[in-house]
């Protein structure tokens, strides 16, 4: 018998695929369990309903973007204690230039698309990005004064360049050029 993270794992993996292959109209908890080799009622052990698989999936997603994040930020400033710039500019590509593109995108539009007829889904995604910006303001916050400024600005722009980034005029690499002048040209009083 597999371990339970193995095991929700799988399911998140399963739901994200149905995600990106079928969009929210086509996810369903019996499509979730097939795709797993489980039973539906094996499944709801896990996740009760629809939308605590989908509050599941989201925190998998966070979490994942989070240990980047920290992974990003111990690399550059154990390379240089001192160089919070750098960490910067690995900020800024991780959400900019992010490996997890097609991943973020799909799932993230699709569960805003089910946000908007789901009560409870929609609190949850609010709880995370209330969360979320808390915790990166925090962790910038130890490198750059304006840290409320920078993620009130920045977690917005990267949520909405993930899906029309491709779309604008500047390249990626261009756009985390100029996001890095703008932030370095912050004051450090508001």
């Amino acid at each position: 018998m597999a371990k339970r993270s193995d095991r929700t794992a799988e399911i998140i993996k399963a739901t994200v695929q149905l995600l990106k292959e079928e969009g929210s109209e086509g996810l369903t908890l019996r499509k979730v369990a097939g795709r797993c080799g489980i039973a539906l009622s094996n499944l709801q052990y896990y996740y009760p309903g629809k939308t605590a698989l989908l509050q599941a999936t989201a925190d998998h997603f966070f979490r994942t973007c989070e240990e980047q994040i920290l992974a990003e930020r111990a690399e550059a400033l154990n390379d240089d204690p001192a160089s919070s710039h750098a960490f910067l500019k690995r900020l800024l590509t991780l959400l900019l230039i992010c490996e997890l593109d097609e991943f973020y995108s799909t799932v993230f539009r699709e569960l805003w698309a089910l946000a908007i007829r789901d009560a409870a889904l929609a609190a949850a995604m609010h709880t995370y990005y209330r969360r979320y910006a808390a915790w990166m303001t925090d962790m910038i916050a130890e490198l750059f004064p304006r840290a409320d400024a920078i993620v009130s600005l920045l977690i917005p722009y990267a949520e909405g360049y993930a899906l029309v980034g491709d779309s604008m005029p500047l390249d990626r690499q261009e756009v985390v050029s100029l996001w890095y002048r703008l932030i370095t040209a912050l004051p450090d009083k508001p």
